[in-house]
């Protein structure tokens, strides 16, 4: 270095410590250095500010990511930006004297390209509404001339922001509260992208100061609240100062440390919702330079303030209505071992949500608004959504209030319903009414099946016609705030008069297997199981970077739940959410049942798969009184003798579709199912059984009888049932016993009004599109198995190929060989004595016998074994406590006895037929 360079140094230091005696000019020199190295480097390589992406994040991954940089900042949390920690350090080195314990203080801007892209759509909009002013609304016209869009784009934020090495670079990870009030900064709307810069802040003068006074508003909800719980909640919550700007909308969680001695009273409100919002409608500091709702800002910088409890005067304004933020993530607890991002809608659930989100989105937006100003009549927000019980039909549409920042109000129509079509009425305009209180919202209108119905099930059309016309002039006369109505109902068959009131229709199938799968993950992190005890930790980085993170789960565990997805046929959002329950709870009781008394510490969180299996079990038992409870019958071949030649016809028809099914995909016949036809007792029922067994397929048992009903309509709905629940569990094979009484020939004499011949055309329909349906994918595979006593009173269009083509005939066992096995098959779960000869007791019973003849022969020879013990217990042979299941023992006597009791079940003239009905088939 020469002297003159040496000479403007020294000149420098000491200008610099004139003026600031107690600073290290040589640290300061440093930074002048690096901060011209930067913007050197960056006019070398001709490189643009850097542009942010900003993306939400949940609350707790917020605090997880930021906890360590601001333990000393906790006020300044809810309003951090987080950024790459190497951006952030290119930053501090830049802005050096804004530091504050961590966090550095900068001022956002809109990126060049966003404000243009905005900028545009205004114009665009207002060109739109040029040639249509006669139409306009109040609150269009508001739109319109209200503030200039050029300034509000050009707005300033000073924002708090931290790095981190768990964010890529060019992205702001944020908060969904901070993202919403970023927005309407520069009056964004709802926009899901935003593309920001960071800025030096502009003058000290624009940093943060304390509030001396400031008006907050409640944001209205479903509920009814006093002032005194919301003093107490805002209270509480600024016992640690606050960060906040005029017309900021902030949340606060509802613990029971922030509700105090009002958390029992409003149990609901913190089940439901969980926090309240409020929108700060004033604020000023010391300076008395007031803040108010217009936004006076001064050089477009939106000031920021403590609210300090003690210090600033704080005041409750007139409740409000407004758009809440977005709440899209489930809230995890706050350890540093989930960081996991997920969605509150389950996986399973999603498809639905996304279509539900697309039809609402337009009357969310304004756009619908638009199109509304230039029609006669506007065009109404009414979707129905159908689905079974335990579908999820109330989580949706709760989530989507959520996702939108919506009030939920739910309104059970069998209240609305009355004796007189005028206080029907009335409660209608109330519903309406209290609609509008809670606005903007989301009306859902439950069990609406019942609504415009009067006692005799037709539609009544003087209410139909008054919730059309209140329904008109609700969306005439009020366009402050989206109002929405959903209704919800189990049925799909509604009045037409009913159906055509609506926009859309939805229905929410069951679960396929995938989904299934997917949602038994989400409910495993959601309640954050260890699975067979293996521990699930999360890559923050590896979650971070994934747009729509999915469950991060290790490959044992994920085997597990893709293992019990399988056996889970038929079960829905509901059902699965009680598997999982229950599975916890068989975990506990097995963790109890280890020691003699409670133990001190039970892990809540292990469940092992069997636990699974027992909780599924259990519903199993729960469900079998249903006809839609398909199951898997533990019947083996080895429980079966004889029939080998009707075994291996089975499995080949079966066997090879199910296990093959791209060799049959392009089949234009379709093989649907067999029918199993001979003497009742000859094990029809057991072989369908063995198969299900056997190809580890479900299983669903439906006696003929069962599906009939006296009500007009019933019995085809309850086939209708049944074939959506073997679609829903492919592969499945359905298997109708006594068929010929479900399905008699059409025509017969006798038949009451044709109600038998709509339940067998029902029938039919159902087998022709046994592979269709919503209910079935593209790889269902559904086979029917039908058995009969007597064939030749079936409908014979039955019968036909592409429906049951194969009859096979299941004849009595005949030869000592046949007997001898099925004898065999029943004595292996007795104790038999060595000297049996069961080839001996089968030569000496008749030449054809039923399986069930069979059974009886045993039975017999047990009982008599039974007999025999207890005469040697009353002779004092042996001791009533040496008695056991192991006891009873089946000797050549009792066999004898029950060979000689033997009464053959079908007779001579029976068998005749069938051989002759062989021959005809």
């Amino acid at each position: 270095m020469n002297e003159q360079s040496t000479a403007k140094l020294w000149v420098i230091k000491f200008i610099l410590k004139l003026a600031y005696p107690k600073f290290n000019s040589s640290t300061f020199l440093v930074f002048l250095a690096i901060k011209y190295r930067i913007h050197y480097h960056k006019k070398i390589m001709k490189d643009v500010m850097d542009k942010f992406i900003l993306k939400t994040v949940p609350t707790y991954i917020q605090r997880i990511l930021i906890k360590d940089r601001l333990e000393n900042s906790l006020h300044l949390m809810h309003k951090c930006l987080i950024i790459s920690k190497e951006q952030y350090i290119q930053f501090c080195s830049e802005n050096l004297f804004y530091i504050d314990n961590g966090a550095l203080w900068l001022a956002l801007k809109l990126s060049s390209d966003c404000k243009n892209e905005h900028s545009n759509k205004q114009k665009s909009s207002k060109e739109k509404y040029k040639f249509n002013l006669n139409f306009l609304t109040p609150d269009m016209h508001n739109k319109l001339w209200t503030a200039n869009i050029k300034d509000n784009l050009e707005n300033i934020r000073i924002v708090p922001v931290v790095g981190s090495k768990f964010v890529e670079e060019n992205v702001a990870l944020i908060a969904e509260n901070e993202y919403q009030n970023i927005a309407s900064t520069y009056n964004l709307g709802n926009c899901n992208n935003i593309e920001v810069t960071f800025h030096p802040v502009p003058t000290l003068e624009s940093s943060p100061k304390i509030a001396a006074t400031a008006e907050v508003s409640l944001i209205v909800n479903e509920f009814d609240l006093a002032n005194d719980f919301i003093k107490e909640v805002l209270n509480n919550h600024f016992e640690v100062p606050k960060l906040i700007s005029v017309n900021d909308i902030f949340n606060i969680e509802l613990t029971p440390k922030i509700t105090a001695a009002y958390h029992h009273k409003y149990l609901d409100l913190v089940e439901s919702n969980g926090k309240l919002y409020f929108k700060c409608r004033k604020v000023n500091g010391d300076d008395s330079n007031t803040v108010k709702t217009e936004l006076s800002v001064q050089n477009n910088v939106i000031q920021s303030f403590f609210i300090i409890k003690g210090v600033t005067q704080l005041t409750l304004g007139e409740n409000i209505h407004s758009i809440k933020p977005k709440d899209e993530y489930f809230r995890l607890s706050k350890s540093e071992e989930n960081v996991q991002i997920l969605k509150l809608c389950p996986t399973g659930l999603r498809e639905k949500f996304e279509q539900i989100q697309e039809a609402i989105s337009p009357f969310l937006s304004g756009e619908m608004n638009d199109l509304s100003s230039v029609m006669t009549s506007p065009i109404i927000p009414m979707l129905l959504l159908t689905g079974s019980i335990g579908s999820g039909r109330h989580l949706l549409v709760k989530t989507l209030a959520k996702y939108n920042g919506l009030n939920c109000l739910q309104i059970d129509c069998n209240v609305l319903q009355s004796s007189t079509a005028k206080q029907t009425e009335s409660k209608i305009n109330s519903t309406i009414q209290k609609g509008k209180a809670a606005a903007p919202a989301i009306i859902l209108l439950d069990n609406f099946e019942v609504f415009a119905v009067d006692p005799e099930n037709n539609e009544d059309c003087r209410i139909i016609e008054y919730f059309m016309n209140i329904l008109n002039d609700l969306y005439l006369n009020y366009t402050k705030h989206p109002i929405i109505f959903i209704a919800v109902t189990e049925r799909t068959d509604l009045k037409p008069n009913i159906l055509r009131i609506f926009l859309e229709i939805f229905n929410i199938p069951r679960l396929n297997a995938q989904q299934r799968y997917e949602m038994l993950q989400w409910f495993t992190s959601v309640m954050q199981l260890n699975i067979n005890g293996e521990e699930h930790k999360s890559n923050k980085q590896s979650l971070l970077n994934i747009e729509d993170s999915k469950v991060s789960l290790n490959k044992n565990s994920l085997d597990v739940l893709q293992r019990v997805a399988a056996k889970t046929e038929t079960f829905r959002y509901g059902d699965i959410d009680t598997l999982v329950h229950f599975a916890l709870r068989e975990s506990y009781l097995k963790q109890h049942n280890i020691y003699n008394q409670l133990p001190p510490d039970p892990d809540l969180h292990l469940v092992q798969e069997e636990d699974f299996d027992s909780a599924l079990e259990s519903i199993r038992n729960l469900q079998s009184q249903h006809l839609d409870a398909p199951k898997i019958p533990k019947v083996y071949w080895e429980d079966i003798g004889g029939l080998e030649k009707l075994k291996r016809e089975l499995l080949k028809t079966i066997e090879f579709p199910i296990k093959y099914p791209h060799l049959f995909k392009n089949s234009t016949l379709k093989r649907s199912g067999i029918l199993l036809y001979g003497p009742p007792g000859c094990g029809k029922t057991l072989v369908a059984k063995a198969v299900s067994t056997e190809l580890n397929v479900s299983f669903l048992s439906v006696k003929g009888p069962e599906l009939l009903n006296m009500y007009i309509g019933q019995s085809e709905e309850n086939v209708r049932k049944v074939f959506e629940s073997a679609r829903a569990s492919s592969p499945c094979i359905v298997f109708l016993d006594e068929l010929d009484a479900l399905a008699p020939r059409r025509g017969a004499a006798g038949d009451s009004g044709g109600a038998s011949d709509r339940v067998v055309s029902q029938l039919l329909a159902e087998i022709d599109g046994v592979a269709s349906g919503e209910d079935a994918d593209s790889s269902s595979l559904v086979f029917i198995m039908g058995a009969t006593n007597r064939p030749d009173l079936l409908e014979q269009s039955l019968l036909r190929p592409g429906r049951l083509d194969k009859l096979v005939y299941v004849a009595p066992y005949s030869g000592i060989g046949e007997k001898t096995s099925v004898l065999k098959a029943l004595c292996r779960s007795h104790n038999v004595r060595p000297d049996v000869q069961l080839a001996s007791v089968a030569a000496a019973l008749p030449e054809r016998c039923s399986g069930a003849d069979l059974l009886r022969v045993v039975s017999t020879a047990r009982a008599a074994a039974v007999r025999a013990l207890l005469r040697d217990l009353h002779n004092g042979l042996i001791k009533e406590s040496e008695l056991s299941t192991d006891s009873v023992i089946i000797g050549v006597p009792e066999l004898t006895e029950g060979v000689e009791t033997f009464r053959p079940s079908i007779t001579d003239e029976e068998l005749a037929y069938y051989d002759s009905l062989e021959s005809r088939m």
